[in-house]
């Protein structure tokens, strides 16, 4: 009775000698096969814009094809579902925003634990939210004074967003309880209705991208502070962050990074971090970006991960203090 034990207990440990070193293999071996990149949005938008680039360059270095696949829907969740349910090898990975990262694991259930499943690879690029006026509805001419603008017209002021709970509604939401102000919120169905009404005096402010520059150039719009830890040089030079505005609160980026499910082996991990990285820093796609008012990050998993973190608690606390209701 002891043999037999000691033999299948023999056995066991061989079973897993074998499979730690064939996961070792594989990861050294990896990628042996098509790597697949899911897109939670639709073609043709910004992430599909810089995947498909990004995508293009790294599959260079890991001599692999990267096949992009749009899986769009149910706000991101179906895309992210994807990748979530992927076998742990790393042939699957996804594209993740602040919308899935930073507001999913404060605004669904489903996702509180979100941060737990995955496996970060990189912080792509980064670009910013802009708080912009219509400049003939608005007499303010910096955020401060702004600020007291909307304390003086308490009731009557209103801004727009790209629709409830989104990252627009509630970095704008962010700015307000710093500011101790409660405009009126009118959630739109995407970004660009809510500039054509900001345009047309509907609403007095909103949150944007550079969605919004042609109209900030021709002087319809003026953006009065960005979300990010530095100015946005590349689209709005001339305007100063929240933070150097006296609104620390306010700090975020609208950043696009590469994740995997949980549990994929961490020499799959480096390699698809390096490979991406210097994908990110190839001149032709630094340049392409650039156009599209975007810097290059090519960071550490572990920021992508802080940089979510951090957002998500910042939001949660948004939400719970505004009173925000989401579903």
């Amino acid at each position: 009775m002891i043999l037999s034990r000691c033999l299948a207990a023999a056995r066991l440990l061989a079973a897993a000698g074998a499979l730690a070193a064939a996961s070792v293999v594989s990861a050294q071996g990896f990628p042996a096969r098509p790597i697949q990149l899911i897109n939670p949005y639709p073609a043709g938008g910004f992430a599909d814009n810089v995947a498909r680039v990004v995508a293009q360059e790294a599959a260079k270095v890991l001599g692999q094809s990267i096949v992009v696949e749009n899986r769009p829907g149910a706000s991101g969740k179906i895309g992210l579902e994807a990748v979530l349910g992927a076998p742990r090898d790393g042939y699957t990975i996804g594209l993740a925003v602040p919308a899935s990262l930073s507001l999913f694991p404060v605004t669904d259930p489903k996702y509180a634990n979100l941060h737990s499943r995955i496996s970060p690879v990189t912080m792509a690029v980064r670009g910013y939210l802009a708080l912009a006026i219509n400049p003939a509805v608005v007499p303010a001419r910096n955020i401060r004074d702004f600020a007291e603008w909307l304390k003086a017209n308490q009731g009557k002021a209103s801004y727009g967003s790209a629709g409830q709970g989104t990252s627009y509604h509630l970095w704008a939401e962010a700015f307000n309880l710093a500011a101790g102000v409660t405009p009126v919120h009118v959630p739109y169905k995407g970004e660009a209705p809510s500039i054509t009404d900001l345009i047309g005096g509907q609403i007095h402010f909103a949150m944007v991208t550079g969605a919004a520059k042609p109209h900030v150039d021709a002087g319809k719009l003026m953006v009065l502070a960005v979300t990010g830890a530095e100015r946005w040089t590349a689209l709005y030079p001339s305007a100063p962050t929240f933070r150097e505005s006296g609104f620390p609160q306010v700090e975020a980026s609208g950043w696009l990074g590469i994740i995997a499910p949980a549990e994929v082996p961490a020499e799959v991990i480096g390699r698809l971090h390096a490979a991406f990285v210097q994908a990110l820093k190839a001149p032709a796609v630094e340049k392409a970006l650039a156009a599209q008012g975007y810097s290059v990050v090519g960071s550490t998993p572990e920021f992508l991960l802080a940089t979510a973190r951090r957002e998500a608690q910042t939001l949660g606390e948004v939400i719970r203090a505004r009173g925000i209701k989401l579903d």
